[in-house]
């Protein structure tokens, strides 16, 4: 009788020890789940960035009567984008963008409409629109040019900041670069204030 009542007892003891250790692991697996899962599919926000293509009107060996007016071919650039991305779109309507050197704007220009998406882009970095900043009929004076001439020389670029409100994204905030040669530094991504009413970018 005490043995039938030591081997109930010891099954008893190997069937809990065996429905705990199935416990722990399922709770285990699921805590792991919960936390690599997100990190697997977690798409990061795409980085936005304004490159200077051309520029016209900032020679400073050109005299006056003979200086175009300042006009600055922007391409918008995307990085950070995964091949699943879709969206946002941007720009269009009244979005619009501003070149200023040292709080002085120099040039503006209209924004077209964007979208970001990652099976339309030749990798996870590449250009998504171009904006053609201008001032018509304006000429920057001698002594501005020069300025922008001397920072480009001594530094081996000169820093130009781009802002405007672009619809699909908020108020945007940029610093872009006149680089004397080749370009040598990488380019800081835009920041963004975002209006109420605004999608997700």
């Amino acid at each position: 009788m005490a043995a039938g009542a030591y081997h109930s007892s010891s099954a008893n003891s190997t069937i809990m020890d065996l429905f705990y250790a199935l416990l722990l692991t399922i709770v285990i697996l699921g805590t792991a789940l919960a936390l690599f899962l997100p990190a697997a599919n977690y798409d990061p926000k795409p980085r936005l960035f304004i490159r200077l293509v051309e520029v016209q009107g900032l020679d400073p060996c050109i005299p006056e009567t003979e200086v175009r007016s300042p006009t600055f071919e922007l391409a918008v650039d995307v990085g950070r984008v995964s091949e699943s991305r879709r969206g946002p779109c941007a720009g269009g309507g009244d979005a619009m963008l501003r070149v200023s050197y040292r709080g002085k704007i120099l040039a503006w220009g209209g924004v077209p409409r964007f979208c970001v998406d990652g099976r339309c882009l030749q990798g996870p970095s590449a250009s998504v629109a171009t904006v053609v900043a201008t001032a018509e009929g304006l000429v920057l004076q001698q002594e501005l040019r020069n300025k922008i001439c001397a920072e480009t020389y001594a530094l081996g670029r000169a820093e130009f900041d781009v802002e405007g409100s672009v619809p699909g994204l908020g108020h945007l905030r940029c610093k872009t670069y006149l680089f004397q040669g080749d370009q040598t530094d990488a380019l800081p991504p835009c920041s963004f204030h975002k209006d109420p009413e605004e999608g997700t970018w």
